[in-house]
């Protein structure tokens, strides 16, 4: 089946790609949920494999903004790229070398894209209907309230909540894809 970027084309939640898909955006949403059931196990330990993640992420994003700013000829950009690679590398290092302080600072950032998440599930709910309208409508919700609990009890829990946030999110995308899925399988055979 070829694909198409005709605009009238069946999509589901804003899902780009042909129905015949299906099998790998049910796929990903059944990681997503043992993901997030990993991580709502074990939250301490899922905030502190977050932090590490991004802190590991950040330093790479550093050297290569360093990089760039020393073979950069304009001396405007080569500022900029050494500004951006050395407070990505420094924000990098006290994340791998302190987790729970990047957890800290982690747990903010991640309050800030939870909410964003929410919008736009809101906004994808708006675009949907049945079953997947209602879930995304549930997931949005319970993105944008976990972003306030976040913000409203920083910074004392940040450590554990953060796994615990994590491990919630995917459990809801996990359940959120695998019904996209569904649906996409039923316009396929359709």
């Amino acid at each position: 089946m070829a694909i198409t970027t005709d605009p009238s084309a069946p999509t589901v939640a804003g899902l780009a790609g042909p129905p015949s898909a299906w099998g790998w955006v049910v796929a990903s949403g059944a990681v997503l949920i043992l993901a997030g059931l990993a991580a709502l196990a074990a939250p301490g330990a899922a905030s502190v494999a977050v932090t590490l993640f991004l802190g590991w992420l950040l330093v790479i994003a550093g050297v290569a903004g360093i990089v760039m700013g020393l073979r950069t000829r304009r001396a405007h950009q080569r500022s900029l790229d050494l500004l951006y690679g050395g407070v990505s590398l420094l924000v990098g290092l006290i994340a791998v070398f302190n987790p729970i302080a990047g957890a800290a600072s982690f747990a903010l950032a991640f309050a800030l894209w939870l909410g964003l998440r929410g919008v736009f599930e809101l906004v994808g709910a708006s675009r949907s209907a049945g079953s997947l309208r209602t879930v995304l409508i549930l997931a949005g919700l319970a993105n944008l309230l976990l972003a306030v609990l976040l913000i409203a009890n920083f910074p004392y829990p940040a450590l554990t909540v953060l796994g615990l946030f994590v491990g919630l999110s995917f459990l809801f995308s996990g359940v959120v894809s695998l019904l996209a899925g569904f649906q996409l399988r039923r316009i396929a055979h359709s």
